[in-house]
């Protein structure tokens, strides 16, 4: 087969990994009407694709799937969690000491609600 073909990027494809596709293969990513059928009634809708030779989009393809899977598991680690709680954990000790050495400066702290 000859001619250029298109890998269509799914929705909610993280950014980061269009990127790295972008990077990494020879494509164009461009934009194409397409047809999309996302709660049983089919829509019109602009898509992005990664368009290029068949041997490199099915290589892209490949990737983006291993790159997804690579992500979610990042998503999915505790890594985050641990690197945050101990972020708090040091500053919740910062503001005991500080009561501690000054109990007046809770006046001066910021406890306004963010909702």
């Amino acid at each position: 087969m000859t001619g250029l073909f298109d890998l269509a990027i799914p929705l909610s494809m993280p950014v980061s990994v269009i990127r790295e596709l972008v990077e990494n293969f020879d494509l164009d990513l461009i934009r194409r009407p397409g047809k999309m059928d996302m709660t049983g009634e089919v829509m019109d809708r602009e898509i992005l694709v990664l368009r290029g030779d068949l041997e490199t989009v099915k290589a892209a393809e490949k990737y983006m799937f291993e790159a997804l899977d690579r992500k979610i598991a990042q998503w999915n680690s505790d890594d985050k969690e641990k690197k945050y709680k101990k972020f708090y954990e040091e500053q919740a000790a910062a503001r005991l000491k500080e009561l501690k050495e000054n109990p007046e400066s809770v006046k001066e702290w910021d406890v306004t609600p963010t909702q």
